[in-house]
């Protein structure tokens, strides 16, 4: 799974001589152009009981299979902003597993994160959940607790009008069909 590189060399300056406002337009010219900084969900074709949540500083393709689930793939991957260090990541990432863990548990009230089977550490696959509703918590966890972090986007209804916002992401190219009701699924509208 990549992200298409896009410039914004064509949409000129808005700042007008703003020190300011240049380092905003700056911020977020490189915010838009980042393609490195990644917390991604991972699905599994043949079992829509499952998902894994997981971050990369890197090329997402590297984590987009699996050799012991050959249905593995990347759902989708929300973008963090460009600036962020890799301890932030990984104390973002610990978080919002922890979140999600406490979300997502068993009628017992047991956990539904899957655990290694030689060490017993907890890992970042959870099973069974409802993968949309799972999907929907997640964009809400960073969304709520650590929006500072990543990159928000607007969307725009099929009139134009502003229809909300969400945590900027890319999809599977596979599902490139269903990419908009993917969004809408996620949409904030505070």
């Amino acid at each position: 799974m990549r992200k298409t590189i896009i410039s914004t060399d064509g949409f000129g300056s808005f700042s007008g001589g703003d020190y300011k406002l240049e380092h905003v337009e700056q911020d977020t010219k490189m915010n838009f152009e980042s393609l490195d900084r990644w917390l991604y969900l991972g699905a599994d074709a043949l079992d829509n009981s499952f998902a894994k949540i997981g971050m990369t500083m890197g090329d997402l393709a590297s984590r987009s299979y699996s050799s012991t689930r050959p249905g593995y793939f990347l759902f989708c991957a929300f973008k963090f902003t460009h600036n962020i260090s890799m301890q932030e990541v990984k104390c973002i990432e610990g978080d919002v597993l922890s979140r999600i863990d406490g979300l997502h548990r068993n009628v017992d009230g047991s956990t539904k994160r899957m655990t290694h089977y030689e060490s017993g550490l907890p890992s970042e696959c959870f099973f069974p959940v409802d993968f949309f509703t799972f999907y929907k918590d997640l964009h809400d966890e960073i969304y709520d607790h650590h929006r500072s972090s990543f990159v928000i986007s607007g969307y725009e209804n099929e009139y134009g009008i502003d229809d909300g916002e969400f945590v900027d992401c890319i999809f599977n190219l596979r599902h490139k069909k269903h990419h908009d009701e993917y969004i809408k699924m996620i949409l904030r509208h505070d």
